[in-house]
């Protein structure tokens, strides 16, 4: 801890002057406090007498920011522990890592060029935002070097990443921590022009020693290609859609297959569609559905590169953990489901809004089946006092896929999310 304690150091006293002899130099501080309290119940269906779970999560960050002329440097520290209700469990403080430490270069405004610890998403993010998906949402970050510019008339954005099964720069507390299923390395590249986008995204998933689960994760690598079009559509609203073809070369473990397993090579499909339309009453409309393949008809589950987030339920990703596999549990793990989806939002006052859905969620392999309905309604607030907050609920009823007949603990009873949230930033 220490050493890394005295290289953060260095790096800002070899850093500070440079750029303290520009006399444009301005220091400013950064912090940010985040409280939510989350309440599952039955969620952990596979968990028995232990399937509920309620917990209050407390994410604090803090640093500062430098700018001198064409530089801009960042060093942020940040911390998230939970004091759990249900079950009742000793508090744990957690760790305090650096969650951004970059330095980025723009000596025009069509050329920037970003080095360090840094937060990468593409819009939407469907195929990238999440760089850890195994911390929950305490960190994001991608560890590489990051160049975006414009060349005849398109928007070019190319990034290369390694990011370390557990952490480097964790100054308090775990540094064992597995914050990925192993080393990963990728190339990122994308172009834009106009409602257009073509990406290209090559990454080597590295196999790891046993985890805390006890398992080792394959070597893994995959090409993904993807569209995105995001824009008006024919008057009848605006209209995002995306698709991604993925090259798998290596072993996918996977929970439902005909034979329970999947070849070494193969190919997987991925991509989502809403169409967003005004309404009468202030309502806006979104009309859609995502699908990601499983294991079947030759395809194989489709491993989105950093899409592993709660995109579309906040409640759905615990429940996908009973479809763990391997070692790899499957929080967040988007894979053998489609599933149509409407969306209704509303501002109810300048302050205030909400919005409310349903999403039918299936299983295309073995067979097309149910996997349940999903509803979900929530409110957000901006208060005064740079104060935002909100409050989600969810509830799922679940179908025939969970039945017991594909190998996963058996539930019917439908189950709830609940979380209120409020943050504040300075």
């Amino acid at each position: 801890m220490l050493r890394h304690a005295l290289i953060l150091a260095l790096l800002v006293a070899v850093v500070a002057p440079t750029l303290a002899d520009d006399s444009s130099l301005t220091i400013t501080p950064t912090a940010d406090l985040r409280v939510r309290q989350e309440v599952l119940d039955g969620v952990y269906h596979w968990a028995g007498s232990q399937s509920d779970r309620n917990w209050i999560r407390v994410r604090t960050r803090a640093g500062f920011k430098l700018d001198a002329g064409e530089h801009h440097g960042e060093l942020r520290l940040a911390n998230e522990h939970r004091h759990y209700i249900t079950p009742d469990e000793e508090l744990d403080w957690d760790e305090v890592l650096v969650d951004r430490f970059l330095w980025r270069w723009s000596p025009r405004e069509d050329l920037t060029v970003t080095l360090g610890r840094q937060d990468i998403i593409w819009p939407g993010g469907f195929l990238v935002l999440e760089g850890h998906p195994l911390d929950g949402s305490r960190t994001i970050f991608h560890d590489g070097v990051r160049l975006q510019t414009e060349m005849h008339g398109a928007k070019v954005d190319v990034a290369v990443v390694h990011n370390e099964r557990r952490a480097k720069l964790v100054l308090l507390d775990d540094a064992e921590r597995d914050l990925t299923f192993g080393d990963e390395t990728g190339l990122l590249a994308r172009l834009v022009r106009g409602a257009w986008t073509g990406s290209f995204i090559v990454k080597d998933l590295n196999e790891a020693e046993a985890n805390e689960w006890g398992d080792t994760t394959p070597d893994l690598r995959t090409y993904t290609l993807g569209g995105r079009y995001a824009g008006p559509a024919a008057g009848l609203g605006t209209l995002e859609a995306e698709v991604a073809l993925q090259y798998q070369d290596g072993v996918v473990p996977v929970r439902v297959a005909p034979d329970g397993e999947t070849p070494e090579h193969g190919w997987a499909v991925a991509g989502q569609a809403f169409l967003k339309r005004p309404l009468p009453g202030d309502l806006t409309m979104e009309l859609g559905g995502f699908y990601y393949s499983g294991a079947g008809d030759n395809l194989r589950p489709f491993q989105s590169p950093w899409g592993s987030w709660p995109k579309w339920s906040e409640l759905y990703i615990y429940t996908l953990l009973g479809e763990s596999t391997g070692g790899r549990p499957h929080v967040a793990h988007w894979e053998n489901v489609v599933a149509p989806r409407l969306q209704l939002r509303r501002p109810l006052s300048e302050r205030l809004s909400a919005r409310a859905g349903a999403t039918w969620l299936l299983a295309p392999e073995p067979e097309l089946i149910s996997r349940g309905v999903l509803a979900q309604a929530e409110l957000k607030a901006k208060l005064p006092h740079d104060l935002t907050g909100h409050l989600l609920l969810e509830w799922f009823d679940p179908g025939a896929f969970h039945d017991g007949r594909h190998g996963l603990a058996s539930f019917d009873d439908p189950v709830t999310f609940m979380r209120w949230q409020m943050s504040w930033a300075f």
